[in-house]
């Protein structure tokens, strides 16, 4: 029943036959046979395989997440039997981008490496909206609305949104009254070229466009600051430079405030001590 699970979990972690043979100390023709033999006594196609890679089908991808939550389970129950469940360990993978995931989430996390040295936090930071599941993720911090109904959302904090110039460009730019007269104007873009406002009768989704766009916040605040065009941005990305008078806030009265950084993670029955240890740590010392 449990022959070849951990070696698919291996080349589930590993990425690739050959990797998960040499992380295991076997040849990878072992490995091959160990999964086409799992794979037949299961009845179904676990992994998609190419010359270059392998995928994980649907039903893998559901399977690999099922064996994982026993896999911590087992390592869970181990450390109870010997007392040792309450000093966690073992690794936590993190997915995250942005200032303030640098500068609010990831020193709350160095605390709490340093009150469970036996942890071992990988924070990647990368735009790109990750599978978590796929990708072997255990949370990820996420900014605007989510969609994703296999996961949890756990708020961390609410992010007003603030519509950005500099003094400058609005010296020459025609006049702003409205989130309609945005289609007058040039247009920083971050995450989305669609900005939401509150109108007369709802949330308003106003479709803008400009040549400047990168998924780098810091660089649409510096374009902001040196006049290129007006940015929709977190008002806690852009506060030196509001303090400053170096950019000014605009149409605050239509400004939607339902925008947050989410703490995102899978469904899980079960989740290793350590990772719920880190949730409720980051949910108690982010506001």
């Amino acid at each position: 029943m449990w022959q070849g699970l951990d070696i698919f979990l291996a080349v589930v972690e590993h990425g690739s036959f050959s990797k998960a043979a040499d992380a295991l100390d076997v040849s990878t023709s072992h490995v091959s046979r160990q999964i086409q033999q799992l794979e037949s006594r299961l009845g179904t196609v676990l992994l998609q395989r190419t010359t270059r890679s392998i995928k994980l089908t649907e039903e893998g991808l559901a399977y690999a997440a099922k064996l994982k939550d026993i896999q911590h389970a087992l390592i869970d129950a181990n450390n109870e039997l010997q007392g040792v469940q309450h000093i966690p360990k073992g690794p936590i993978r993190i997915t995250g981008a942005g200032d303030f995931v640098a500068n609010r989430v990831a020193p709350v996390i160095v605390q709490f490496c340093q009150l469970y040295p036996e942890v071992d936090v990988h924070l990647d930071f990368n735009a790109r909206n990750v599978d978590l599941i796929e990708d072997g993720f255990d949370l990820a911090i996420r900014f605007g609305r989510l969609q994703d109904s296999r996961l949890i959302a756990r708020k961390l904090s609410t992010r007003y949104m603030k519509l950005l110039a500099s003094p400058d460009y609005l010296a020459t730019a025609p006049p702003l009254r409205s989130p309609q007269d945005l289609s007058q104007h040039n247009c920083l873009i971050a995450i989305s070229n669609r900005w939401r406002f509150l109108g007369d009768e709802g949330i308003d989704e106003i479709k803008v466009s400009g040549n400047w766009r990168s998924n780098n916040p810091q660089a649409i605040l510096h374009a902001c600051r040196s006049g290129l065009g007006i940015a929709h941005l977190a008002e806690d990305i852009a506060e030196q430079s509001l303090a400053s008078g170096e950019l000014v806030s605009l149409l605050d009265e239509h400004q939607v405030n339902d925008n947050a950084s989410w703490l995102v993670y899978p469904r899980k029955d079960l989740m290793p001590l350590r990772v719920r240890l880190l949730i409720d740590f980051l949910l108690a010392n982010i506001k």
